[in-house]
């Protein structure tokens, strides 16, 4: 199955159960007494060291072993969501392995993070006093995902956020080279997936492209109230000097159930990004934020839609971006 319809599968498995009531059995918790779990780092890399050292046949079998058996609640979880099971993630290990090594030095400095991280975790609180704050599991994966939901709370494949202007990155795709970036970025991906964990949206079997990027949209916009940038600054980069022209393709596609080069959808060799309906999900978050004369009111309104419609014409953002003739969104 190709990375990015499998991306979205599991992007959908994770909304619908936030959309349900939380079906996530963490124990929501304060901004600051909420856990951050680093227990499986020693097993990755005691794990990785004793692959290192075996013959190639031999790895998966310690990986599964020594690393994803023997893990925590929140990696057992990140295994049938993300990793799949010991030879998936010796495989994308012995296709990366320089890149894997050089996480070692980096990701020992993990635990500086933890005050930029509760500093996210107050703000969020301040902006949204109802906000409950699962564990978070900092774990390492295998390159398809920066962080996900599950039902034992927030899991963070730190894999990804490895990258600086040393690392070596010859074994990289275009996709890794465009979406890698450094362990600074951890506090906003990891409140981007917090903001998911609050969301309470009746999305159905089949959400709308609509739908699917106001929902990610939703937390990259409040992710960045919380913490002062988003996750996707790439994207913002190549988008905005095109923005009439994909707001006039999104208008005419937003009722689609198919998120195609929109969301989840890495093409090689392609100059889009795969992951538009981010920025375009921001943009309408953002200027439903900005209308608004009662902030908190918004916030709130943004993690309870129920009519995507309402709230894309509420936003004004078709008039911004396409006129009033041809961009308006009535309802």
């Amino acid at each position: 199955m190709a990375l990015g319809r499998r991306l979205k599968l599991l992007f959908l498995s994770t909304a619908l159960a936030a959309a349900a009531g939380h079906a996530i059995a963490a124990r929501p918790a304060g901004p600051d007494h909420a856990r951050i779990v680093t227990e499986d780092l020693p097993r990755f890399w005691r794990a990785f060291d004793a692959s290192r050292a075996a013959a190639p046949a031999a790895r998966a079998g310690i990986f599964q072993r020594d690393y994803l058996d023997a893990g925590s609640d929140g990696l057992a979880v990140f295994t049938r969501l993300r990793i799949g099971d010991g030879a998936q993630l010796a495989a994308t290990i012995d296709r990366h392995p320089r890149y894997y090594a050089s996480l070692r030095a980096r990701l020992a400095g993990v635990a500086a993070q933890e005050p930029a991280l509760r500093a996210g975790f107050r703000r969020l609180a301040e902006i949204y006093p109802a906000a409950e704050f699962p564990d978070v599991y900092l774990l390492v994966g295998r390159m398809n995902s920066g962080g996900t939901l599950g039902e034992e709370g927030l899991m963070i494949g730190l894999e990804m956020y490895g990258r600086y202007p040393d690392t070596p990155d010859e074994e990289l795709g275009e996709w890794h080279r465009a979406v890698l970036r450094d362990l600074e970025g951890l506090p906003h991906i990891v409140v981007h997936e917090l903001v998911h964990y609050q969301q309470r949206y009746a999305l159905g079997a089949s959400p709308t492209l609509l739908q699917m990027a106001v929902n990610e949209g939703v937390a990259d916009f409040l992710g960045e109230l919380a913490t002062g940038h988003h996750i996707n600054a790439h994207v913002h980069a190549w988008a905005e000097p095109r923005a009439r022209e994909l707001w006039a393709e999104f208008a005419a596609r937003r009722h689609d159930t198919s998120a195609k080069g929109w969301l989840y959808d890495p093409t090689p060799g392609q100059d889009r990004p795969a992951d538009l309906g981010y920025w375009m999900g921001y943009r309408i978050a953002r200027a439903y934020y900005e209308r608004s004369p009662d902030k908190a009111a918004a916030v709130r309104e943004m993690l309870t839609i129920t009519d995507f419609e309402a709230f894309l014409a509420r936003s004004g953002l078709a008039e911004t971006l396409g006129g009033p003739e041809e961009g308006a969104i009535s309802h």
